[in-house]
């Protein structure tokens, strides 16, 4: 079981060094958001490799195509590639809230010319939805990708069930997303986040035990709240008899 933490992506130096630093710990990677809701932040490639080279904890960035051209996402993958940043996550990504959507790439049609023209280094995943029908999930399972996030895993057991036997029929990893709210962040979490569950650090670490043989990996997120992610992994890791950094 690996425990990748998130890490919301800042412009200053200092709090994104403490956000950093609270997590390299308790996670085994850090999983690095790109422009969250549309919204310019810091490039999370070069936040990735950045953390990488001055902390050495793996970092897995987020690459929106609706940004991107195919020389812009072959560029990036190459920095990534040459720093060591070894995975990515491809998604369409909100619409930004400046500018104007580049429509080159879907996620599947930017793997399969990354893994041409890059090969699996670095390895790349995508978003899926255990809400998307059956049909849908197998047509991405079958992408020319690695690993996937799995968004509303709590949605169904047996569905995650078929989801994950498939999975692994085809290789591919599952790292499920656990969203923790605590009483600093719940009222922002329901508000942003819609249907969309979110756990207590006891409810998720009970939750993380019922589905921890059908996926390869959680993924923590708490969105303003960072230590409640530390939390939460840490539980967790002690709860599955899983080592510290």
């Amino acid at each position: 079981m690996r425990i990748l933490g998130e890490l919301e992506p800042s412009k200053n130096g200092e709090k994104l060094a403490k956000r950093v630093e609270k997590l390299m710990p308790v996670v085994d990677a850090i999983d690095i958001p790109e422009a969250p809701m549309g919204k310019p932040i810091a490039h999370a490639a070069v936040l990735a490799s950045y953390i990488k080279a001055k902390y050495g904890i793996d970092t897995v960035p987020h690459i929106r195509v609706i940004d991107v051209n195919t020389v812009g996402l072959l560029s990036i993958l190459g920095g990534l590639k040459a720093t060591g940043v070894g995975e990515a996550v491809l998604l369409r990504g909100d619409a930004p809230v400046i500018g104007s959507e580049v429509r080159d790439l879907s996620v599947e049609t930017a793997a399969e010319i990354a893994v041409e023209k890059l090969g699996r280094n670095p390895q790349l995943g995508a978003m899926v939805s255990l809400r998307y029908p059956l049909e849908a999930i197998t047509n991405r399972l079958n992408a020319p990708l690695s690993f996937y996030l799995l968004l509303r895993p709590g949605y169904s057991l047996e569905k995650l069930r078929q989801v994950s036997q498939l999975a692994r029929s085809l290789g591919k990893q599952l790292y499920a997303y656990v969203i923790i709210a605590s009483s600093k962040n719940y009222d922002k979490l329901k508000n942003m986040l819609a249907d969309q569950p979110v756990y207590s650090v006891e409810e998720a670490t009970k939750f993380v035990e019922k589905i921890k043989d059908l996926v390869d990996g959680i993924l923590v997120s708490s969105p303003g709240d960072v230590d409640a992610i530390g939390e939460a992994a840490r539980r967790i890791k002690r709860e599955l008899g899983l080592s510290l950094r």
